[in-house]
Order: structure tokens, then sequence, then C-alpha cells
């Protein structure tokens, strides 16, 4: 895949129904040759806890988007990247106000990758940062 198509396959991803719309992910930028995807976040009220700020495990989920995101772009979507071990260190609550993320896929390899994250709040402060191994499966190509 190119950059364009995969801004625009990537731009239509709050459209589907699945995890990314129930986050509200709205993609920001991207580089392919840095291997980093940056997106905001728009979480609902039903994603808050009894504090009133967003779930920790909803704040691990966009931390786990925007990583797996990232190896997907550096990698044009030729592959799939379910996660195998994900930790998440909590610094700052993550108000239920749009939001920012980074993910960067510090080293991929023939069956995985290794990847980092960070959420900040809307103010600007760190809410979250995690780390991240995932297994890399390599679409195969179909048989002639």
């Amino acid at each position: 895949m190119t950059a364009d198509q995969i801004r625009a396959h990537l731009s239509q991803r709050a459209d589907h129904p699945h995890c990314s719309q129930l986050l509200g992910f709205r993609l920001l930028d991207f580089s392919i040759e840095e291997r980093w995807l940056e997106a905001q976040f728009h979480p609902t009220q039903q994603l808050a806890n009894l504090r009133d700020s967003v779930q920790g495990g909803i704040v691990t989920a966009m931390l786990d988007e925007v990583m797996s995101l990232a190896v997907l772009v550096a990698e044009r979507f030729t592959c799939g990247v379910p996660t195998l071990e994900m930790k998440t260190s909590f610094y700052n609550p993550l108000p239920v106000e749009p939001c920012r993320a980074r993910g960067q896929a510090m080293r991929i390899g023939g069956r995985v990758a290794f990847m980092e994250g960070t959420i900040w709040t809307p103010s600007g402060d760190i809410a979250a940062k995690a780390s991240s191994t995932c297994q890399v499966r390599r679409v195969k190509p179909a048989a002639r």
C-alpha cells in the first residue's frame, strides 16, 4: 500500500463497527519510514470509571491500537499483528475528552515486533505509557 492508500484506509477506520469506533479513533499522522502513528481518541462517558476519568483498560486499548497500527503502517498492511504481551504504566488520570496517542514500532523482526506507546491528557501531561510485543503474521502469497 502507498502512503495515500494507508491514509485513506485509516481515515475510514472510525466509521467501521469495531474497537476503533468505540474508542473514537481518528488518524492524525504517521510515518512509514520512521514507523510511528499518531491518533486522536474521543472517549465517551460510557468509557469512564467511577472517578470520571477514562477507565485504565480503555486507556490500554487505545495504546494497543496505536502501537499495533504503527507496525501495520511500517509493514504497509502486509501482515497481522496480534498482541502477545503488553505492559501499561499510568501517570495521570485521562479525562473523558479528546486526547492524543502515539505508537512507535521500535523493532520489527521476522516473527515478532516490539512497540512503545504514549497517551497524553488534553492539557499535554502524560496519562500513560506502554510497551508491547506482537506476533508478526506475514500474509502468504496466493497459490497459483
